[in-house]
Order: C-alpha cells, then structure tokens, then sequence
C-alpha cells in the first residue's frame, strides 16, 4: 500500500506578513495613541512657543542622530555572524562619542551666535544626538539578530514615557524646557530597556573584547555606508526635519509650534507604524527570501500600508480644521490648516516607509543618494522661493507638502525598481546570514 502524506492548509503569505506586521505594530499603535491622548493636555500646558522650541529642538536632534553613528549601525543588517556583530558594534559606539564629543565642542564655540532664547539648546542637542545614535543601534541589533518583540516594545516605550514625562513635568510647572528634557530621558529608558533585552552578558564581553584592529577593518570594508549613506541620511532626515527650523527662522517660533503639533499628529503613524512595517520587510529579507518572494512581500506591505496609514492620513487631513479648536483651543487653529496640507506629503512618506532600507540590503547608497537629492529640491524649493516672494505661509507649506509628495513616490518606485532589477540582496553583495 502506498502511504497517502496528510498535508495541512499552506498559510497564506499575505496573511502571515499581516501577522508579522500586526505584532510588530501593536504595541507602536499604543504608543502612538498615547501621544495623540497627550496633545491635547500638552497644549494647555505649554504655549505655541514652547512647542516651537521643542519642534527646532527635535528637529534638529533628529537630523544629527542619524548620523550621530556615521551609519555604521545600518551595516548590522548585513553581519555574517555573532563575532563581526561585536565588532560593528563597538565601532557603532567609538562613533557616538567622537560624534558627540565633536557636537558638544562646536555648540560651545556657536553658542555666541544662537538666539538667546534657543542658546541652551546647544549643549542640550549633543546629549539627544547620541541618545538617537545609541538608540538606532539597539534598534538594529534587535531586528538582525531576531528580537521583533523587543523591537516592538521599544516603539511603546519612548513615545509613552515621553509623553507621560511631559505631561508631568508640565503639571509641576518646570517651565517649556521640560519638554526637551522629559526627549532625553526617554531616550535613556529606550536605550536601557533594549540593551537589557537584547544583550547577553556573553555580547557585553565580546563587544568589550572586540580587537581595534578588527573594528579599524570593518570601518575600512563598510565604507559605503558613511560614505554615501551620511550624505543621503542628512537629505532624508532634513526634508523632514530641516522645514520646522526654517519655518521657524522664516516666520517666527509660534508658527513653528503649531507645525511641530500638526506634524505630530500626522507623521506619528508613519513613524511608529510604517517604521515596524519596513522592519518586517527586513527580517524578511535577512532569512535569505528570493527576489520573487521579496516583491511580493513588497507588494504586500505597500497594500497594507495603503489601507493602515496612507488613506487614513488623508482622511485626517480632510476633518483636521473642523476639530482642531475643540480639540486644542481656538489657538491652534493654524495646526489644522497645516495637517490640511502635511496630509498629503504624509500618505507619500508612509507608502515609502516600508521599503527605505531597500537600498542598505542592495548596497545601492548611491541610489538613495540621488533620490534624496531630488526630494530635498522638491521640499526646500518652494519652501524657500515662496517665503523668498513674500507668500503667505499656508501658502508655502501647502507648495512644500506637494513637492515632498512628489518625492517620497520617486523613493517609492525607486525601490520597486531595484526589486525588479536586482535579484536577492545576496545577489546584489549584501550577506545575510543567521547568527552563529
């Protein structure tokens, strides 16, 4: 007789990369519900200006803590094992505190030229610039080496213990600069927290024990990733980033708080959803998928993101001046008209998310360079020209939401080119091995 084999139902791929997506983004939901909560205490608790401060600050720490690891921490997707992991990793912190040390020395001698109002800030700065390197690497280590729920719970821990830091550093009256302090010490619960979870004692002293000739190798061999990927990290960050500081110089630090609030609520899905959705782009990646599973797995996400993030941005955007006032106060009503306009430019950023680090796994820096390049001349271009002719300021950030638009779809179908054209990322040079 001839043995019939029993063969169960084959799980669907869509629907295990939904439960993949949905367990990374649930406890990021929580967090991002959290801040949304908190907003409308915060407002009363802080004036526009405060926020103005906050958002100049953010923006800023943001820009330079992605480049506060010179990018070495990208370079974690793509180890061979445990022993070069060591490795990148202690080149990943001797390049936190040059960085730091060197932003610290250049804020003191620029302290002179800043606002009197903004000076402090410049030896606060440096502190969230190497909180947000120091971060980005526990980040990376998680999703290399597998650690999805860690991940996952740090994208609930920064963003509530900051907006609860906030909110009570508010109500004891500490003044607006709470709001900068309450950032960093959530950074330092982030960093704690990951490195607890993720980090054995045996990853403790190898890191430690990791030989500088070898560190000096790999900055050598990983080249690329601060060769290119600074550059195109500070375009990416700054077509972010970068409009709050120059809203702010252009047309006042009041202006430059309801920005902050407005880009809160609208890019907040896109940073703590969309960011786990590309992460399980990654892992996917990192188990060694072929190029056709690869599309398809990014077919997928964009579908989902589609339906999550993108529709519901511009939903928001549609209703945002209707309940703006009775939300906030009367006094915000500028954030409503503003997420008008950051909606569209929102649901481009969120399709794109997912597949950002496209790039990395192809080593294609020089790809993303470029793209970043033509995004950056699409958002500053008629941010500056139209503040240059006088324009209204709903006006100018209307302009600039359209051309950000326009680019983050360029990054989009720039990465669905590369997984049409490449092939597997092994294929492409990258390595991706399980650990040993």
């Amino acid at each position: 007789m001839v043995a019939k084999t029993i063969t169960g139902p084959t799980r669907s791929p869509i629907g295990s990369l939904i439960r993949a997506a949905a367990g990374v983004s649930a406890l990021a939901i929580i967090g991002q519900l959290t801040i949304v909560a908190a907003i409308p205490v915060l407002t009363r608790l802080y004036s526009p200006e405060d926020f103005g401060i906050f958002t100049i600050y953010l923006s800023i720490v943001n820009i330079l803590g992605a480049i506060a690891a010179l990018r070495f921490g990208s370079s974690l997707y793509v180890v061979e094992n445990n022993i070069q992991a060591h490795v990148t990793l202690k080149l990943i912190l001797l390049a936190v505190c040059a960085t730091g040390v060197f932003m610290l020395a250049a804020g003191y001698l620029l302290s002179g030229a800043a606002p009197e109002r903004l000076r402090h800030l410049v030896y606060l700065i440096p502190i969230g610039m190497a909180g947000a390197g120091l971060a980005e690497a526990m980040n990376s280590w998680s999703l290399r080496f597998g650690h999805m729920r860690d991940f996952a719970m740090g994208r609930l821990v920064l963003p509530a213990s900051m907006a609860l830091l906030q909110v009570g550093f508010g109500l004891a009256h500490l003044g607006g600069d709470a709001m900068v302090q309450a950032h960093i010490l959530s950074q330092a619960g982030l960093i704690a927290f990951l490195g607890a979870r993720v980090l054995s004692w045996e990853d403790v002293r190898g890191i430690a024990q990791a030989p500088w000739r070898a560190v000096v190798a790999t900055a050598r061999r990983e080249y690329k990733f601060p060769l290119f990927d600074i550059p195109s990290a500070l375009v990416g960050f700054a077509i972010i980033n970068l409009p709050a500081i120059l809203i702010g110089s252009l047309f006042g630090t009041t202006l430059a708080g309801h920005f902050g609030v407005a880009a809160r609520l609208v890019t907040g899905p896109i940073t703590l959803i969309a960011m786990p959705l590309s992460s399980v782009f990654v892992a996917a990646a990192s188990k060694g998928s072929n190029d056709r599973h690869l599309l398809g797995t990014a077919r997928g996400l964009l579908l989902l993101t589609a339906g999550l993030i993108a529709v519901p941005i511009l939903g928001l955007g549609f209703v945002a001046p209707y309940v703006v006032v009775p939300l906030l106060g009367q006094s915000w009503m500028p954030a409503g008209q503003i997420m008008t306009a950051l909606a569209f430019m929102g649901a481009a950023q969120a399709l794109s998310t997912p597949l950002q680090e496209v790039t990395t796994l192809f080593r294609r820096q020089e790809v993303r360079f470029l793209v970043d390049a033509a995004r950056a001349l699409l958002v500053f271009a008629p941010l500056l020209v139209g503040a240059h002719l006088g324009c209204d300021p709903l006006q100018v950030i209307y302009l600039m939401a359209a051309g950000g638009a326009v680019g983050f779809a360029l990054a989009t179908a720039a990465a669905l080119f590369l997984l049409n054209s490449e092939g597997g990322p092994g294929d492409a040079g990258a390595t991706i091995k399980q650990p040993l």
